[in-house]
């Protein structure tokens, strides 16, 4: 019997892309902040690391990676959570492969003067961005450059020009949408087209709250949305799986940013029979595809987020549509995820009334015992 392959995983939520390896047939050594127990059942090994600050403590992932046995490790595959970190993925890169994007893409993507830049070279409309002190910050936001989760947005203050690593981006009306894509060979292979939507806090206005696969969304939209990770693509050589997020309003988009590495997407179309894992490794090896069938049916994900802190009791029965479960005894701060409600449907109508209801179950399941949920 030949010996399992081995590689590591790491982002600030692993979960899926650790279940997914698992199934590719590889031995996971799991990197995340949550080390919750869907990840811990599907990785031979599970760390948990700190984020703080928009990015991991280097020093601490680094030295779980120097107490690994590397030689025999396929490579390193990472999700969010590295976006302000190019320098540690060259690092990590000098040790084993970085089955992604090149930490030059990475950092080159989430500069925000240079990446809005490139949108402009490339004819890809965005909205109105600045780096300097607003006269009238009416309808502004403040974003963290290599920030993510919509945690990093709020809204911008007048007369004080943006702190390092931040930027200013005028809202624009409309909902947010994105597409999951491969890229390999210079071309793009469509994975998905998703709508998704906020857990407003008032703190925190923009946090991610959730998203749907398969999304009703108009044709034109789609288009443009291909076309211009299409035109990214090319123009810095992406590779495996990405996505792009922007704002749609009628048949129009503005793109607000790339994420070059794996997605929170991912889920909404990672099956068995179509495992977007090996899918990825196979792109950043430049090896052939073969035929990609993606799952027809829509998914949704919601997060669940704690109001006030939050103890996990010793014995809870979970249903089998939540992911993302914190382990027993656990204690959740303030405004941190709980876990993720799933749903899946024939289209993306049905599946997010159905994790609405979901949602609405669990929370009422966790108020029994705490009265701290949103």
């Amino acid at each position: 019997m030949s010996q399992a392959k081995k590689i590591i995983v790491a982002a600030v939520s692993a979960r899926p892309f650790v279940k997914a390896a698992a199934q590719a047939g590889y031995e996971v050594i799991a990197m995340d902040v949550f080390s919750d127990k869907d990840t811990q059942s599907a990785a031979k090994q599970a760390f948990k690391i700190t984020y703080s600050n928009g990015g991991f403590v280097a020093d601490e992932l680094e030295r779980i990676l120097s107490q690994q046995h590397l030689d025999d490790v396929t490579g390193f595959v990472y999700g969010s959570g590295f976006e302000a970190q190019p320098d540690l993925l060259e690092r990590i890169e000098a040790r084993l492969p970085l089955l992604g994007n090149k930490p030059a893409v990475v950092r080159d993507l989430k500069r925000p003067a240079q990446f809005f830049s490139l949108l402009d070279s490339l004819n890809i409309q965005h909205p109105a961005t600045s780096f300097q002190a607003l006269d009238n910050a009416d309808g502004w936001l403040s974003k963290h450059a290599g920030g993510s989760g919509g945690t990093h947005v709020v809204n911008a203050p007048m007369n004080v020009a943006p702190p390092v690593g931040y930027y200013y981006q005028q809202a624009v009306q409309g909902e947010p949408v994105s597409i999951l894509f491969l890229a390999h060979d210079s071309q793009v292979h469509v994975i998905g087209f998703n709508e998704q939507w906020v857990a407003y806090c008032p703190a925190q206005p923009y946090r991610y709250g959730g998203i749907v696969g398969h999304g009703q969304l108009p044709e034109a939209v789609k288009a443009k949305l291909l076309d211009a990770a299409q035109k990214l693509t090319q123009a810095v050589g992406l590779r495996g799986l990405n996505s792009l997020d922007a704002v749609m309003y009628q048949d129009d988009i503005w793109v607000l940013e790339i994420n070059p590495r794996l997605s929170s997407t991912f889920d909404l179309y990672q099956s068995l029979s179509c495992n977007l894992f090996d899918l990825h490794v196979k792109a950043c090896s430049n090896q052939a595809l073969g035929k990609i069938a993606v799952p027809t049916l829509s998914k949704a994900r919601q997060v669940i987020y704690a109001n006030n802190a939050l103890d996990i009791p010793t014995h809870l029965d979970w249903p089998v549509w939540v992911a993302d479960i914190p382990v027993a005894n656990s204690h959740i701060a303030a405004n941190n995820p709980v876990c993720t409600v799933l749903a899946e449907a024939e289209n993306a109508v049905e599946a997010r009334a159905l994790v609405n209801t979901r949602k609405a179950l669990v929370e009422a399941m966790i108020r029994s015992f705490n009265s701290a949920i949103v």
